[in-house]
């Protein structure tokens, strides 16, 4: 690889997002959903599923959740350089040692007391506790938000938050299986076998699917990997805007000759059809072939026939 001033900046960039995305995780995680044992998503909720195991064993009680969240990740580091590609691994390995390093120095959370009980006197008199729910629910929204705001980051930018993203761009890029679909099912078992029967709490359970459900829609509105936009470029440059987007994207492009009804001069329209996510890269060819292109995008509901999804790397 050659390592010129842009490709540089470009690494600089990406390490950049990976050590904010994750250290906003393990913030999520240790100051959100650890204080009311709500389960984070992926391999991170593994972890926690893990070490609340290894506890009710009366083991390993005084291990950092850090560690557990390393351990889970080794694996699926190797599945990632395996199957997605090894600039996704290289990153997906940053991530992994920023949230075990961040999730073993961040400092005991100030929100502990949204999950405690409240003491309170029934009409004997006597004192009893009475389980906060609606502080629960206030660490898991906000719990769900940043995590969720933090993976999205992380996806928009070709960067990984580690851990099962690894896994799922494996599965959609290999078997063609959905991101959300997969990632949905791993995390509502990972709420139930955690909540509901570990800690025999559905309430547990229910808090940490809403939770998800949170996640999921903030990922979906920052990452666009996965959805598409048509591009109807009019330019002086058709050819070389073309011929540049097949050769760097490897995207196809169609050419239509078309007359301006104002200038009634003709050009030649370029239309292509890429991932969301590359729609920035194709902006900048076409800008550097011509600055005064026009160009139209509208999104892409669906694709029948050959579209290869690339790595996002």
């Amino acid at each position: 690889m050659k390592f010129d001033k842009d490709t540089v900046l470009h690494l600089i960039f990406r390490l950049t997002v990976v050590i904010l995305a994750n250290t906003l995780l393990a913030f999520a995680t240790v100051w959100l959903l650890e204080p009311a044992k709500l389960y984070s998503g992926g391999a991170t909720g593994v972890a926690q599923l893990i070490k609340r195991l290894f506890e009710r064993g009366g083991l390993l009680k005084d291990v950092n959740l850090g560690w557990f969240i390393f351990a889970v990740n080794i694996p699926i580091t190797i599945i990632g350089i395996k199957f997605v590609s090894k600039k996704f691994a290289f990153y997906s390995v940053i991530a992994v040692l920023v949230q075990t390093v961040a999730t073993i120095l961040i400092p005991k959370s100030p929100f502990t007391e949204l999950q405690t009980q409240v003491e309170a006197a029934i009409a004997s008199g006597n004192q009893i506790g009475i389980e906060l729910y609606g502080g629960i629910l206030t660490l898991a929204i906000c719990g769900g938000v940043l995590a969720g705001i933090a993976s999205g980051i992380a996806l928009k930018f070709g960067t990984s938050t580690g851990g099962i993203d690894v896994v799922a761009q494996a599965l959609a890029l290999k078997k063609n299986i959905s991101i959300g679909i997969f990632t949905t099912a791993l995390n509502v078992v990972i709420a139930i076998v955690g909540g509901a029967i570990l800690q025999g709490s559905w309430i547990i359970a229910l808090y940490t699917i809403i939770r998800m459900v949170l996640n999921g829609l903030v990922i979906d509105k920052i990452h666009t990997s996965y959805t598409y936009t048509a591009l109807h470029i009019f330019s002086k440059q058709s050819y070389q805007i073309a011929q540049e987007i097949m050769e760097t994207l490897h995207r196809g492009c169609t050419y239509e000759n078309v007359t301006g009804a104002y200038s009634g001069e003709n050009e030649v329209e370029v239309y292509c059809v890429l991932s969301t996510y590359e729609v920035e890269k194709a902006m900048k060819i076409i800008h550097k072939h011509d600055p005064n292109a026009f160009v139209t995008l509208s999104p892409v509901k669906g694709i029948n026939g050959k579209f290869i999804k690339n790595s996002i790397v």
